[in-house]
């Protein structure tokens, strides 16, 4: 059982197709890993850089915002560090103030704000300008900074991107100066900069400060669950996700005022494809499945090629096995010339030995006829022998000289018994014995009734099919020819005045075979017959040790018995040769 299955097991991963997927797996996968390796670190850098090139695309989208207000920061520090905006003359600060807002269309407004809240000078003196003053102060002392942005909110051409810049240290705070940028300059600017792209620039505390969009589309602008405020880093950052319509974006936040501005922008994904994914995806696993396809293809096109024509030969291998010699017209479908050639090897091979096998066994039909032949001229010399025995038995003058010649005839017919079975039995590597001894026995009797006419011996016999060996038929032909003569020739007659003679040739197993003979004793029926030599008992033994086989005599008062045992000689040639 254990070996029916280490067999299966054996068959089922030692096959042509297993073995070369293994081959083409140690020759394929390492080189398929190493370019998934690669793969996955090329599309790593060109993440990054294509992070790296979306910032600054950002960057340079509000790059001209950014220098405006690096120009309205530079003014006002430039401002706060002359001392015409801490003069008490507010004529004077009022006109240069006036100037630099009339010398700059970028500017607005202008102005110069006390420590304690009150617009000393400015561009203009108004009610706006005074309003502006006091929402900005109110901004400023909220903070620490250098500098301070706020958007102001109110409507018309008053609306503006300020920034403020403290007049003096910390400690012996001054003022501020304050320059106003018109939303309706920043926000062209931030429009007019690229159409791919929306834009917003808020500042440290998440307030937007411009944008390329009104401000109801603010909300829409925005990542979902996310605000402004969450953007505020020093570092530049990149971000995809929906936005609050539901749009997958792309959001790039860079600083353009070191911790006091930034910028937002929101683009198109460049993947728009419907799955995405899926590129990246086949790019990554291209060489996986490179390989999984080649496996594949070596599988089937081993299947195609050699499998299923080596199959095909073993199956012709099967039926001449099974006795189907004729393989003559068998082809390969299309199959290689190194497997047509294989092919072609066994169909002449077959045909070789099928010629061989033909001529073997016309030559055994031969061999066979002429040994019959021989058999039969042997038995019609024996029996010729016999006739002329039979001739001189009629002839001569004394009982001593007929009985002697009788025994002789009888051992001739023997003979001629064996070779006429020989001659017509279809099976002549083994002879059935039983058959054999049935006809010797026959020809017996008639002669010992010949001999004794007057004399009643009933003769049973009890003979089992048993097959032996030509060698063998000839010394036990002869040893029962002289058996039941000398159980004639003993056999003695019991009160009622009949003998018996019982004669059984059985099978023991094993290939041993037993042939008893026993004769009843008491009043001779040949009176000459127990002065007589015992010439008989020497030949039994002697056909006996031709036979390999053992003698046991049996001597009782009422019956005299001898049982031979002997085992069956086969002869394996002689098997083979028939058999084939």
């Amino acid at each position: 059982m254990m070996d029916e299955k280490l067999e299966a097991m054996r068959s089922a991963t030692g096959g042509l197709a297993l073995r070369l997927i293994g081959v083409m797996t140690l020759a394929i996968l390492p080189l398929a890993l190493i370019s998934f390796y690669q793969t996955a670190q090329v599309m790593k850098e060109s993440d990054n850089l294509s992070e790296t090139v979306l910032l600054d695309r950002t960057e340079r989208a509000a790059s001209r915002e950014r220098e405006l207000i690096q120009s309205a920061l530079g003014a006002a520090k430039a401002l706060a560090e002359t001392e015409i905006v801490m003069a008490e003359d507010a004529n004077l600060c009022n006109g240069v103030l006036q100037s630099l807002v009339k010398g700059d269309n970028s500017y607005s407004m202008a102005g110069y704000l006390t420590a304690s809240g009150r617009v000393a000078c400015a561009s203009a003196m108004n009610d706006e300008t005074l309003r502006i003053g006091r929402d900005m102060f109110s901004k400023i002392q909220q903070s620490n900074g250098d500098a301070e942005f706020w958007s102001n909110t109110s409507s018309g051409p008053q609306a503006a991107l300020s920034l403020a810049v403290p007049v003096g240290p910390v400690a012996e705070r001054q003022g501020y100066v304050w320059i106003s940028i018109p939303y309706a300059l920043a926000n062209t600017l931030l429009q007019n900069n690229t159409s791919d792209v929306d834009l917003v620039i808020f500042d440290a505390t998440g307030a937007p400060l411009a944008a390329d969009f009104t401000e109801e589309e603010l909300f829409a602008f925005l990542p979902q669950g996310r605000s402004l405020n969450d953007f505020v880093q020093p570092q530049r950052q990149l971000y995809t996700g929906l936005n609050q319509q539901g749009e997958k974006r792309q959001f790039a936040v860079v600083p353009i005022m070191e911790d006091q501005a930034f910028v937002m922008g929101s683009w198109e994904p460049e993947d728009v494809a419907p799955f995405p994914l899926m590129g990246r995806v086949m790019a990554l696993y291209f060489p996986l499945l490179m390989w999984g396809v080649g496996i594949l293809v070596a599988y089937f096109g081993t299947h195609r090629l050699v499998i299923r024509h080596i199959q095909r030969l073993r199956v012709w291998m099967r039926l001449y096995a099974a006795g189907r010699s004729e393989v003559r017209s068998a082809r390969l479908d299309n199959a290689p010339e190194e497997l047509e050639a294989v092919a072609q090897a066994f169909r002449d091979m077959a045909q070789r030995l099928s010629n061989q096998e033909r001529q073997r066994a016309e030559d055994l039909t031969e061999k066979t006829i002429l040994l019959k032949e021989v058999h039969h001229r042997v038995k019609n010399n024996l029996q010729l022998i016999c006739s002329i025995m039979n001739m001189q038995v009629r002839n001569a003058r004394s009982d001593e000289a007929k009985r002697l010649l009788r025994r002789v005839q009888e051992r001739v017919m023997a003979l001629a018994a064996v070779h006429r079975y020989l001659y017509t039995a279809r099976k002549l590597s083994m002879v059935r014995a039983d058959l054999l001894l049935e006809d010797i026995i026959s020809q017996m009797v008639v002669v010992g009734g010949m001999d004794s006419a007057k004399s009643r011996v009933k003769i049973s016999t009890n003979f089992a099919p048993i097959e032996i060996t030509p060698e063998q038929s000839v010394p036990l032909s002869l040893m029962v020819t002289e058996a039941v003569t000398n159980a004639i020739k003993y056999c003695g007659a019991r009160q009622d005045g009949a003998g018996w003679i019982s004669l059984v040739l059985s099978d023991l197993g094993q290939d041993e075979v037993c042939f008893s003979i026993v004769n009843s004793k008491g009043e001779p029926l040949k009176a000459s017959a127990a002065d007589e030599p015992s010439l008989g008992r020497s030949l039994i033994q002697s056909f006996a040790s031709q036979l390999q086989g053992r003698i046991e005599v049996e001597d009782l008062p009422e019956r005299y018995g001898i049982h031979v045992t002997f085992g069956i000689m086969f002869d394996n040639e002689e098997d083979d040769e028939e058999a084939a």
